[in-house]
């Protein structure tokens, strides 16, 4: 589905379906077998996963890490980088997925215990990030 279908039908129906397209939301999510139900919503807590509309127009799905009184700190749980995100750009909240043909919840204890895991090794992708870019350098001056 287009960006533009895929708000078209969250508008008109409340829900949609789609297939995922990248890879900030590895492990959970990946673009080879998960589809995602994104639902439209106007409650939003620390880690629900959001998808909401960048400025250049793209949609994005993310995790949300930290709750402001007028924006939110979102990231992909594969990243280090973190956006604000202010509550006009959100589209819908997801609330399920399908992997490999099994419909998971994002609720339960193995999920829960994902999320800590996620959230706990982030510094780690901030280092491994960092190193790639200083490696690139390098790289690129000889």
């Amino acid at each position: 589905m287009t960006d533009n279908t895929i708000l078209k039908h969250l508008n008109e129906k409340g829900f949609v379906v789609s297939k995922v397209k990248g890879v900030s939301m590895w492990p959970l999510l990946n673009q080879k077998n998960t589809s995602i139900y994104v639902k439209a919503d106007n409650q939003y807590t620390k880690n629900d996963c959001i998808l909401f509309l960048r400025s250049d127009g793209a949609l994005i799905l993310h995790r949300i890490l930290k709750v402001k009184p007028n924006y939110y700190l979102v990231s992909g749980d594969n990243q280090c980088l973190l956006e604000t995100v202010y509550i006009n750009q959100i589209q819908g909240k997801l609330t399920e997925y399908y992997k490999n043909g099994q419909t998971k919840q994002l609720k339960g204890f193995r999920y829960h215990l994902y999320v800590f895991f996620i959230r706990t090794t982030r510094p780690i992708r901030c280092f491994r990030d960092f190193s790639k870019r200083i490696i690139k350098k390098i790289i690129r001056r000889k």
